[in-house]
């Protein structure tokens, strides 16, 4: 084998290590700041790792509040594989009864109502209970109840029978529109309220802890709102 190729090979493997080597010192160090901005502000940090394949979950919460703020990210490590990377924030204290209302971007009443179709007709099976976790985020069989609310507001609606004013207060909330803002709808926030709490979730993971706070705040405002 000739030489000079060796040494490119050589070469190229040194590059690749110290590429991922500095990935994972930049991510510890991501982690370490958002450590310190938690404990600035009296909020626990857990680092926790996730199960199968390559991952984490960052929880960071407020006990006094009640709420819980989830970054996860996860990868199957292979080339080519999968990766979930999602932000949720949870207030547990603003729970339903019963029944469940969710709030997404906006869309076009045709679309609106063609995801109505599909939510109705995907309660069993297990391609059906994969289009549900895909459409909401994992909400549980109870989504496929969902439907379309068409009312004054930004944002678009659904509800499950008995719930179509829950979120109604909270769909030109300043805070909510300014999370929207210069985002596509797939990285927007999706706000839902269920038995389990309130909920804002969205695609992608928070880079900065101004965005950490900003979505905070949003979970704040959302939150005071729909305790009026």
């Amino acid at each position: 084998m000739n030489s000079l190729f060796i040494v490119l090979l050589l070469l190229a493997s040194v590059l690749g290590s110290g590429l991922i080597g500095l990935a994972l010192w930049q991510g510890q160090r991501r982690q370490e700041r958002l450590k310190i901005f938690a404990a600035e502000r009296g909020w626990t940090y857990h680092l926790q790792p996730s199960s199968g394949g390559s991952g984490r979950r960052t929880v960071i919460a407020n006990p006094s509040e009640g709420w819980e703020l989830v970054q996860y990210f996860q990868s199957s490590g292979s080339q080519g594989g999968s990766t979930r990377r999602w932000t949720q924030f949870t207030q547990p204290g603003l729970a339903l009864p019963e029944g469940l209302a969710l709030l997404g971007p906006e869309i076009p009443q045709k679309t609106a109502a063609m995801a109505e179709s599909l939510l109705a007709g995907s309660g069993g099976g297990m391609i059906g209970r994969m289009l549900l976790d895909r459409m909401t985020g994992g909400l549980g069989d109870e989504a496929a109840a969902l439907r379309s609310v068409p009312a004054p507001g930004a944002g678009t609606l659904f509800a499950t029978p008995g719930q179509e004013e829950t979120l109604s207060p909270v769909r030109d909330l300043p805070e909510l529109a300014q999370a929207r803002q210069g985002k596509n709808e797939a990285m927007q926030p999706v706000v839902s309220i269920s038995p389990e709490g309130l909920r804002i979730r969205q695609t992608g993971l928070l880079k900065s802890r101004d965005e950490v706070q900003s979505f905070v705040d949003l979970g704040r405002a959302l939150s005071a709102r729909l305790s009026e």
